[in-house]
């Protein structure tokens, strides 16, 4: 019987073979799909341009405009479906939120995830902030190594006229020329191609932006109260403060350098509470504020991130270092005019002048080697230089005129002087 078993299996193993092989299902694995991108075109009337904000709201800054027709990816939408977060590539913002009444999706808008965002709020009650004892940089008298580059916008008060006009200079000293009338508180963009200042006359207020050397003029906005502009890093919006409003106290405002709309954009509702703005190249804002004392504060390009980190007595005239590390500021905690610098992070203060003379107005090289001010050393104003740490201070080019100054018959309000005055650097 066990023969008879073992004869069978082997007849069956003998038929399998000739058979061939069993074939084998392989078990098939879905493969994820990538969901398809989503669209946003604008849709507005021609020539009109479509505001992204910071937030899905009208109370959120515009960071920037898009023109009709143009296509950018949707990122996702507010709850109520109202706003659009749309990518902005290649902006110093990566994202913005627009309207979803001007954009034709490519997709349903239930397609698109809910976005999470945060409001920025206005600083109302400013924080205490200890300032360190600063120290004293000494003066020396070491040659200058090597020529400076770029040119230099300054505001000259003419006592014959009553008024300020802006000068420039190279900033090896020569060239010195009138650029602009009935004009101060200049700014250069970072390309040195923009020119941008408070236009003091009557029938022609408010902050303009023309060529450096005074052409194209474009008004921007037409307030005489708007001043201290200060250039984005892309040269496409200022940032301003202004006493505008009927409390006269200064808060910061922005335009576009390309719309003369004369209006000026808040940040939020109520404005923000500050003055002597100077957008940094990090696209950050460094500014200060007066109340309950003089402090330093610093944000983000769209508002965000607001915060103080110096405190000080006298705090005017903020100006960022190139690599936006530092601040150079004039103060007269001790009863006179001079130059300090503060880390970013409210550290390493340090006094850079000390001189009898009145010392005022820094602002740094676009290399961030040197510091330019003005200083009536030796009775007369003139342009200064020194290296960053305060040392090799000299001379660069003596002034055709004061820089402090009252415009004739404007009120007391908007007759500071040169403590709301500034100049400016760039190549």
């Amino acid at each position: 019987m066990q023969k008879l078993f073992l004869w069978f299996v082997a007849a069956c193993l003998v038929a399998a073979g000739s058979l061939g092989a069993m074939p084998v299902v392989a078990q098939s694995t879905p493969v994820p799909t990538t969901p398809a991108p989503v669209y946003a075109t604008v849709n507005t009337n021609a020539g009109k341009r479509l505001h992204v904000r910071s937030g899905p709201g009208v109370k959120y800054p515009i960071i920037e405009r898009l023109v009709s027709g143009q296509r950018v990816p949707a990122l996702g939408r507010d709850a109520g479906a109202q706003w659009v977060l749309v990518s902005l590539a290649g902006e110093p913002s990566p994202s913005g939120w627009v309207s979803a009444a001007y954009v034709t999706l490519s997709a349903p808008m239930a397609s698109l995830p809910v976005a999470s965002t945060v409001s920025v709020p206005a600083p109302t009650t400013p924080a205490q902030v200890a300032p360190p004892s600063p120290t004293v940089a000494p003066a020396s008298r070491i040659p200058a190594s090597g020529a400076q580059r770029g040119k230099i916008a300054v505001p000259i008060f003419d006592p014959t006229t009553g008024a300020y006009n802006i000068w420039l200079v190279n900033a090896d000293g020569s060239n010195l020329h009138l650029v602009v009338t009935d004009a101060s508180a200049p700014a250069l963009s970072d390309d040195g191609r923009q020119l941008a200042y408070r236009h003091w006359r009557a029938d022609d207020r408010g902050i303009v932006v023309s060529s450096s050397e005074g052409a194209n003029a474009l008004r921007l906005t037409d307030k005489l109260e708007d001043t201290l502009p200060s250039f984005a890093p892309d040269g496409k919006r200022v940032v301003f403060s202004s006493s505008r409003d009927g409390d006269r106290r200064n808060r910061l405002y922005y335009a576009w350098t390309d719309e003369p709309n004369l209006r000026a954009w808040e940040w939020g509702a109520g404005g923000l509470f500050g003055e002597d703005p100077d957008w940094m190249a990090d696209n950050r804002i460094v500014y200060r504020t007066t109340w309950p004392n003089d402090q330093l504060w610093a944000m983000n390009g769209d508002s965000s991130g607001q915060h103080a980190f110096f405190a000080g007595t006298s705090l005017f005239a903020p100006a960022a270092s190139a690599d936006s590390q530092e601040i150079a500021y004039m103060s007269a905690v001790d009863g006179n005019w001079d130059i300090y610098t503060v880390g970013i992070d409210g550290v390493n203060s340090r006094r850079l002048t000390d001189n009898p003379a009145r010392d005022g107005l820094p602002v740094w090289s676009p290399d961030g080697r040197s510091i330019a001010f003005v200083s009536e050393r030796g009775g007369a104003w003139g342009v200064w230089l020194m290296n960053t740490d305060g040392t090799n201070q000299r001379l660069l080019v003596a002034l055709p005129g004061a820089i402090d100054g009252k415009v004739q018959y404007e009120p007391e309000y908007l007759n500071r002087g040169w403590i709301e005055e500034q100049i400016a650097w760039s190549w």
